[in-house]
């Protein structure tokens, strides 16, 4: 008999409203957020986000977009940020483009970030279009300016994060949890993110999953130089610098030359953004990235995350193991910090105790639906009679109907089940296994 895998899916309102598998969003990033790894980051059950003004013009953003749709044909996303610039692209004319390309339904997430000034026409207009509008927020306050501008969710963007964490410097494990006193509305946990133990706290926390950059940088189809990726697994939670402090602009970025050079002319030089310009010219980062790979070379954004990047990971393996990480930090180990206490003080305080149950796990033929059809009715009497006599906890079939998951008291009615159920007998379930899993009681 093969052994299969057993999986929880994480569902939440991100996943439900997106028609994805895994809470994770890969977010905009300038120069990286390439239609390479966005359709990588949808192929694996998460959602990708290509950044727009990474492309020069809106007609490169639209043959982007048709590049990903002829890579994948999971859901993406586009982000879209607003700063303030001596010369500002057409905004409008890239918002035109991501509206016309959300008529086949495969683009439906927009992030937006930046300035409130001129976003709230451009929520109306990406909502009115279809889609689902997530904005960075690094404050409860302009959070909540947010939600009331219509946004359907947050990404609530802590201190750690790379890029631009605002001025108020607040970290995540308070910005959290005010979050979910205060909005009305959903958020995702964003900043500093890279492991299931954080998606697992995160949802604890009232987050509906997490938003990711700089560890889907380090990715195999991240499409940057190996440079790059080499110098993030390398770099620890102390690899980083804020520059542009005394603009009130400020940036995390990677600590290298080029950023300890801004810092050097920042320091002489005040709130004068016109000293630091030839070193932060977005064409610096850009060669950086995508040609010499010269780590010391420009300016560019990288999160505290670094020092939990050990390895470059493909973006299948990274989803798979946040969630599975996740699963069983829930299932297991926050499930088994809750006891159950007398109020009667002379009663003896026992630990928890562990209810042995068996699991039997299915995998299923594809087109099971059609298939199943002719044995449906005796499976399901085989359950009620099952049910009925006290023998079956509960079950289902998993979300991509790849299987199912049968929980019984004993091995004994689980292995019974299986020799009797018309679905084995049939070829239907294609592998079986019954294993313990024990529960806090």
């Amino acid at each position: 008999m093969k052994l299969i895998s057993w999986k929880m899916p994480i569902s939440t309102k991100l996943t439900r409203a997106l028609g994805i598998s895994h809470p994770l969003i890969q977010g905009g990033m300038h120069y990286v957020g390439y239609a390479p790894l966005v359709a990588a980051v949808g192929n694996a059950g998460a959602i990708g986000c290509i950044t727009a003004l990474t492309q020069p013009t809106p007609e490169a953003l639209q043959k982007e977009i048709h590049a990903c749709k002829a890579m994948s044909k999971k859901p993406f996303g586009v982000n879209l940020t607003l700063l303030p610039m001596l010369q500002p692209p057409n905004y409008d004319a890239f918002a035109q483009v991501v509206e016309d390309e959300m008529a086949s339904g495969q683009l439906r997430l927009i992030e937006t970030a930046g300035h409130f000034k001129g976003l709230e026409p451009f929520v109306k207009r990406f909502k009115a279009a279809g889609a689902f509008v997530i904005h960075k927020c690094v404050t409860i306050r302009h959070a909540k300016s947010a939600e009331k501008i219509g946004v359907d969710m947050i990404s609530m963007d802590g201190f750690d994060c790379a890029g631009h964490p605002g001025e108020a410097d607040i970290g995540n494990w308070v910005l959290f949890a005010k979050a979910a006193r205060e909005l009305k509305i959903p958020f995702v946990a964003s900043g500093g993110c890279a492991d299931g133990k954080q998606l697992a706290a995160a949802i604890a926390m009232g987050a509906e999953g997490m938003n990711m950059g700089t560890r889907f940088m380090a990715t195999v189809e991240a499409p940057i130089h190996d440079n790059i990726k080499q110098a993030l697994v390398d770099a620890d939670e102390h690899s980083t610098t804020l520059i542009m402090r005394t603009m009130r602009n400020t940036e995390r970025v990677y600590k290298n030359k080029a950023a300890a050079d801004v810092l050097q002319i920042e320091k002489e030089n005040p709130g004068d953004f016109s000293k630091i310009g030839h070193l932060m010219k977005g064409e610096n980062y850009r060669k950086t990235f995508q040609e010499t790979g010269n780590v010391e070379e420009g300016v560019w954004s990288a999160g505290t995350v670094m020092g939990l990047i050990d390895s470059v990971v493909t973006c299948q393996e990274l989803c798979e193991d946040i969630v599975t990480e996740a699963e069983r930090v829930i299932s297991t180990r926050l499930a088994s910090s809750v006891t159950t206490v007398s109020d009667d003080e002379e009663a003896p305080k026992a630990g928890p105790t562990m209810i042995p149950h068996w699991l039997l796990q299915y995998s299923y033929v594809e087109d099971v639906v059609q298939k199943r059809k002719p044995f449906l009715r005796e499976h399901l009497k085989l359950i009620g009679e099952f049910k009925a006599a006290g023998r079956f906890v509960m079950g289902g079939v998993l979300n991509d109907l790849s299987g199912a998951t049968i929980i019984f008291k004993n091995k004994v009615d689980a292995d019974e089940f299986a020799t009797r159920d018309p679905f084995v007998e049939n070829g239907i379930v294609t592998k079986h296994e019954v294993k313990e899993w024990s529960v806090v009681g």
